[in-house]
């Protein structure tokens, strides 16, 4: 079993991206030929640099990165800066969340999730005698997340911003944190959000709308503010339990946009049905399963909460996507891991599973070389 961890996290992997790429293929085949094979090359051109991702954090010792942690972190909170500069940032629909660098255009938000996580577990392991006090518990995660959520907003990007807090808060939990302090940075995060709602009409409507809606379902198709929710769900409902057939969804045409990014969820129930939507839930629960049993059996702390973040951020990042496309979440755009149209998220998904690859391979060695004797770092309560 501990050896076939990596092998089933790699194969659920890579039969998420094979469905993503079919998927786009089938979303732009009523756009021009030219146009749908132009999206399709520019995603396999993506894959290739993820995969050159996952070789380089899978084959090299995770523990590598651990004192690049806040080289790291600095050049990803540069990077972040960097999208409103005018020469460099890339505004799309009113946020600042791209960079662009010659031919290639990436958002900084995503590198900096995995610098994060980097830093994060260096931080909380190192001190991991001392992290109930509220010094390493509570005062030291804040002043690390306070400049990227401050960014975050600035881009603005409430997705992202609740993404990276709730993933910290849980790591900081693993560690052994005391819940007293965590439930105060999370109280103070949540209500940077209502303020951030609060502040932009746009956002509060759709908020507004996506509440009564959920109290009163029968409001939904009256609601111009929950039109894509509404239609997200319809396309699930027109797809039945085996699907419309490949290429035949007539939601992607005009009722879904972003159907190749952060919509491809509701397309894919559509096309192939009930069934084929509940084997990419199940591929999701399994990627979050064997993650959380690689870092629970890696050698040392640091590897234990690494892991833990990493997989814990892939995870929610999807139930984020599938939860505001069904209608239970708040509506917001985020792609669906190793699925969408897109090469950020991608590459840096990619290098997750690759350092979650790496973990695995080293605790195996450290286990065949101590005749399986636990790691030299005492492994804290989850």
């Amino acid at each position: 079993m501990n050896r076939s961890l990596s092998v089933v996290l790699l194969v659920v992997t890579l039969a998420l991206t094979g469905l993503g790429l079919v998927m786009i293929a089938s979303t732009t085949s009523t756009v021009t030929t030219a146009t749908s094979a132009s999206k399709l090359v520019r995603q396999l051109i993506w894959l290739a640099a993820a995969f050159a991702a996952f070789g380089m954090t899978g084959w090299i010792d995770y523990k590598v990165w651990r004192p690049l942690a806040w080289i790291l972190f600095g050049g990803a909170l540069f990077a972040m800066l960097m999208v409103h500069a005018p020469w460099i940032g890339v505004k799309i629909k009113g946020s600042a969340r791209w960079i662009r660098l010659g031919p290639v255009q990436m958002q900084p938000s995503e590198v900096m999730r995995l610098a994060l996580a980097i830093l994060l577990a260096d931080g909380l392991a190192r001190h991991q005698m001392r992290v109930r006090e509220w010094k390493w518990g509570f005062l030291w995660p804040l002043a690390v997340l306070t400049p990227v959520l401050a960014l975050l907003v600035k881009e603005p990007d409430v997705g992202t911003a609740g993404l990276i807090l709730v993933s910290a808060l849980a790591m900081t939990f693993v560690a052994g944190a005391r819940v007293a302090p965590l439930a105060g940075i999370g109280v103070a995060g949540l209500a940077g959000v209502a303020l951030m709602v609060i502040s932009i009409p746009e956002r509060l409507e759709r908020f507004r709308a996506w509440w009564g809606a959920l109290v009163r379902p029968e409001l939904q198709q009256h609601d111009g503010k929950f039109y894509q929710i509404w239609q997200s769900i319809l396309a699930f409902g027109s797809g039945g339990l085996e699907g419309v057939g490949l290429g035949k969804s007539r939601f992607k045409m005009l009722h879904l946009p972003e159907a190749t990014t952060d919509a491809i969820f509701p397309i894919i129930g559509e096309e192939l049905g009930f069934y084929a939507s509940l084997a990419v839930l199940l591929a999701y629960v399994m990627i979050f399963v064997c993650g959380v049993l690689i870092a629970l059996r890696a050698r040392e702390v640091y590897g234990l909460l690494l892991g833990f973040g990493l997989v814990f951020g892939l995870a929610l990042q999807a139930t984020i996507n599938i939860g505001a496309f069904t209608g239970v979440a708040p509506p917001k755009g985020m792609p669906l891991p190793f699925i969408s149209y897109g090469g950020s998220n991608l590459v840096l998904s990619y290098a997750s599973i690759g350092l979650l690859v790496s973990i695995h391979r080293q605790s195996l060695r450290a286990r065949r070389f101590r005749g399986g004797l636990p790691a030299n770092e005492e492994t804290p309560p989850l």
